[in-house]
């Protein structure tokens, strides 16, 4: 059962500082070191110092030391945040909506909340040393469900001007608005008790959330229900809202060794119809070709081929007959076990050696022509209901099979997971 609460947000006080702009940011695991030094120079209170701090204890001391002194206010209510971003995607204008609340925090066993990619130790330790230190729940998790009335988007649709507004270094506009009605925030907790959440982005943040829970209740024998540390910040948006964005994440190969690309064409001919392309014409003959399991081969110029996946025997035998029909059916099990697995040979133990990813599919031809990789494989996204689907059988997608964007903005608000806090 999906247990979603209102809470008291903590937030920039908009008395001292006027331009969320110069304050906020993207997810801590976005932000390059580049990134870093310009939104330190943006303003010394720049989120990004809580986030990625010095050290774990700086961020605590900061944090303190800005709520004391009024940079940082406390809701006197709590709430949900009505949340909506406006952006531009593959050409067209799009509102992605949702809110901003707590959810319960379960073991994936319970079947609350579902994982749809794997994890990696490293950094979910990193999150664990930073919440252990401040006892603040910084980010939020992007989390879908499933309402296919859009009953919460009309219960939660804000009016009048938002309270909290800003504007990324993409251009996507993030705006959120207080929702402190209790009518209307029981109305979308009853609408959701019995939905299952599942995380499309944050992995890493709700096992930190969990282990950190654990971690608490086992020193804390009498911990109250209602504890603060056993819920965790998402953003929530309906997996059928029209907004709903996923940008497809091309697999650029190096280190492959000398490729004889006529007879690596030939060879893969043998599962996929193969098709002479034009490089500039390679996203519209992708889009073209979505209904199957379609990629674009580019290992430099003449050399750019549409493959269309014919035998499908090939990727049973690839992926076993123990995985189910769905998982065998997407395009990024088809690419990594036929063709980078099976073809080209490259492992899943050797994998960061010979593939990097790429968002953009122009920019990863070029990366190709310049020299600096030795192909690419261009795909088509993920859709967002294929990956409810595995999530609901329980079966985990490889990393890198989706992108959602855009990605949450950080800074607009969070919440405290103090020792004495309930919800």
């Amino acid at each position: 059962m999906a247990d979603i609460r209102p809470f008291r947000g903590i937030r920039y006080n908009p008395a001292r500082v006027s331009d969320l702009d110069k304050v906020t940011t993207q997810p801590y695991d976005k932000v390059s070191p580049e990134m870093k030094q310009a939104y330190l120079a943006a303003d010394p209170h720049n989120f990004v110092r809580l986030i990625l701090p010095e050290s774990y204890e700086e961020s605590d001391r900061l944090c303190r030391q800005w709520l004391d002194e009024g940079l940082l206010v406390r809701d006197d209510e709590p709430a949900l945040y009505a949340y909506h971003e406006e952006f531009e995607a593959l050409g067209e204008k799009h509102v992605r909506k949702g809110f901003i609340g707590l959810l319960r925090v379960d073991e994936f066993e319970k079947g609350t909340v579902l994982p749809h990619e794997r994890t990696l130790s490293k950094a979910k330790a990193d999150r664990l040393n930073l919440t252990r230190a401040t006892r603040k729940d910084y980010e939020q998790i992007f989390m879908l469900y499933s309402d296919p009335e859009r009953e919460v988007d009309r219960l939660l649709e804000p009016a009048g001007e938002p309270d909290l507004k800003t504007t990324d270094e993409y251009g996507v506009k993030h705006r959120a608005w207080t929702i402190t009605d209790p009518a209307k925030v029981a109305a979308v907790r009853a609408k959701l008790e019995g939905a299952v959440m599942l995380i499309a982005d944050g992995h890493h943040r709700y096992e930190t959330a969990l282990n950190f829970r654990k971690e608490v209740e086992a020193a804390e024998p009498g911990l109250s229900p209602d504890a603060a540390v056993r819920f965790k910040t998402c953003a929530f948006v309906n997996v059928a809202d029209p907004g709903l964005v996923i940008f497809p994440t091309h697999r650029l190969l190096k280190h492959l060794g000398e490729v004889d690309w006529d007879a690596k064409v030939a060879e893969l001919g043998r599962a996929f119809r193969v098709t002479p392309v034009e490089p500039g014409e390679a996203e519209t003959k992708l889009k073209a070709a979505a209904g199957g399991n379609a990629f674009v081969l580019h290992a430099g110029p003449g050399r750019t081929r549409l493959l269309e996946l014919t035998d499908r025997a090939a990727v049973e035998r690839a992926v076993g007959p123990e995985r189910s029909a769905d998982y065998r059916a997407l395009d990024v099990v088809v690419l990594h076990s036929v063709i980078i697995e099976g073809s080209f040979g490259v492992t899943r133990e050797n994998i960061e050696n010979h593939v990097k990813y790429e968002r953009d599919w122009r920019r990863a031809i070029e990366r190709v022509d310049s020299g600096e990789f030795q192909a690419v494989l261009l795909m088509n996204p993920t859709r967002a209901e294929q990956v409810r689907a595995l999530a609901e059988k329980g079966e985990r997608m490889p990393q890198k099979s989706t992108d959602f964007y855009p990605k949450l903005i950080s800074g607009l608000v969070f919440s405290d997971i103090g020792p004495d806090v309930t919800v």
